[in-house]
């Protein structure tokens, strides 16, 4: 049998969760793999350091495109520029009450619309409500 037929342990997986949804992301990739300890791991928890966790097996010649599949996307991060670029000034004056910037925009903060119960309800949870327009200050995040 050749090398690259040969069956790896890729990672190992405290969760059972974790593994399947690993699994996922690699069969979505078109790497074939399979799970095993899963049932062990399900049954009671407290086999899982014993057992090894739930193993995630991939062939070999497949391991360092399954490693890529299974990295952590880049986490996007905001930048200035767009339609929710503030002016240097805000327009109106206003400065945020918490830092003091001047960087502060002014919008709708919730449109009337189909999912409009909801995001009052989210408003009425974090305590302040989103009707109407609000303030958001791109230096310090402070909606108000």
């Amino acid at each position: 049998m050749p090398a690259s037929e040969n069956i790896i342990v890729l990672d190992s997986y405290y969760e059972p969760l974790a593994a399947h949804l690993a699994r996922t992301r690699l069969e979505a990739a078109g790497i074939p793999c399979f799970l095993t300890n899963e049932n062990l791991v399900s049954l009671n928890r407290m086999y899982s350091p014993v057992a090894g966790g739930v193993r995630l097996h991939v062939y070999e010649r497949d391991a360092a495109r399954a490693a890529e599949a299974l990295r952590e996307p880049t986490v996007m991060q905001a930048s200035r520029g767009g339609l929710a670029e503030p002016a240097e000034e805000s327009t109106d004056g206003q400065v945020c009450p918490r830092c003091g910037s001047h960087e502060v925009s002014y919008d709708a903060a919730a449109a009337p619309g189909a999912a409009h119960w909801f995001v009052a309800l989210l408003s009425r949870l974090r305590r302040y409500p989103l009707q109407g327009r609000a303030h958001h200050c791109f230096h310090c995040g402070l909606n108000f």
